[in-house]
This record gives structure tokens, sequence and C-alpha cells, in this order.
């Protein structure tokens, strides 16, 4: 029996309120939460202690957590890179950080990953400490894609996903261009590969609704979302 399967939008962060919410406020049991970028790890040391205070009852409800990376995630936790996945999967076994472009197989779903975006508030941010260079969109050669999946998540969404890209007063014109190229190329992906449902988060409100035959959802912040409701 596949298990039940939730999105969550950005956390930053707070990984003992998702974790409290999913088991004491929601009841949830043998299921697994996909956290659609802007985790927060890479701020700072705090999710080592939230992990191990919340590890118990994850444990007790049998949760997994995974995440891709926004564009306030350190990149390095979720490359390839086989010395930190060790230790990734020692410090934390219960969480997986997922690589980009990559297709899983989550709550019984085939599921493609699209990490990253670009910080509109770039000007206040810290090289090394709140932001990183490696923070936008990795754009995959389109013969690379694959050509059928059942979801995509992205952390930023396809230009002609809601919201409708503006600019800031406080972005600099280099780095809306480079938020404009991410949501281009997450376009082309959304015409290239076939899916049923395109799930994101990034942009702190709740968004639904269709292309095509795409069915799609921006998520809140900390927003739940079980993906079986598409169905009902």
């Amino acid at each position: 029996m596949n298990r039940r399967l939730f999105f969550v939008g950005d956390i930053h962060g707070e990984f003992r309120e998702m974790i409290w919410r999913a088991t004491q406020q929601y009841g949830l049991r043998g299921a697994d939460l996909v956290v659609l970028g802007d985790f927060g790890i890479g701020f700072d040391g705090r999710l080592k202690y939230d992990y191990g205070r919340a590890v118990k009852k994850m444990e007790e409800h049998d949760i997994e957590v995974f995440s891709i990376r926004g564009n306030h995630d350190d990149p390095k936790f979720f490359k390839d890179d086989p010395e930190m996945k060790t230790l990734l999967e020692e410090t934390y076994p219960k969480i997986h950080f997922l690589a980009d472009h990559r297709v899983y197989k989550i709550g019984g779903k085939d599921i493609y990953t699209i990490g990253g975006g670009g910080s509109t508030d770039i000007k206040f941010r810290t090289p090394g400490k709140t932001w990183w260079e490696g923070e936008y969109i990795e754009e995959k050669p389109v013969k690379e894609l694959p050509g059928r999946v059942d979801i995509i998540i992205s952390h930023e969404a396809p230009l002609t996903f809601e919201p409708v890209i503006s600019r800031f007063e406080e972005t600099p014109e280099e780095q809306y261009q480079k938020i404009l190229a991410g949501r281009k190329y997450l376009e082309t992906v959304l015409k290239e590969v076939r899916c049923e449902e395109w799930y994101y988060g990034h942009y702190h409100q709740h968004y639904s609704g269709s292309y095509g035959e795409v069915l799609y959802k921006g998520l809140a912040i900390s927003e739940f979302y079980e993906e079986r409701i598409w169905k009902d």
C-alpha cells in the first residue's frame, strides 16, 4: 500500500513546528512530507537540535521528510557528493535532501525535482551565510529531460503559472533578469515533460489552476497539501 503523500510550502527553518503539525495537529501516520524548497538548511546550526527533539515523534508516526532546495538553502546540502550524502544520512536519517533534476519514487509517485530560485531581497543578504552563489535554477538541456513523470516539483514556478512576475523596487535589474530566466526555463520544462501535477512554493501564497492537462498548486508558507485530494 502506498504511503500518504503531502507537499509542504516553505518552512524557513521551522522543522519542529512542521513535525508537530504533522503528528499532533493532523495525526498523520505512514506519511511522506515533501518540502518545496526554503527548508532553511545552512542559515544556522539549529536543525541538528530540532531534529533531535522531533525524531522520536517521526519514528512513532512513521514520518519521512524530503526537500528540494530553495533560494534560502545552502546548495551544498543538495549536491550528489558522496561524503556529504553519507554525513547527512548519518545525521538526519529521516530527512532526505533531494538533488536537482532527478526522478524520485516518493509515496508511490515518480517525482521530478527542480530546486533553486532567485532572491528578490539579494541586496539585504550576506554571501555564504544568508545567500549563496549557487541559488539559481540549474538549466538541464532539453534532450536530457525525462519524457514523462507523475509529478514535477520546483521552488519557483513556470512563467505562465501564478503569480505574474514583477520586479520589486529593491531587486537589482540583473537579479530580476536571472529570476525571469529561471521562470522561462521552467516554462520550457512544462512544455517538454509530460506530467499530471506540478507543485511549487517560494511565493508564500496559495495558488491553484491548470495548464492544459497539468494541475498546479503553489503552496503558502508551511501549508500542507495531500496529493490524493486531486482525485477526490
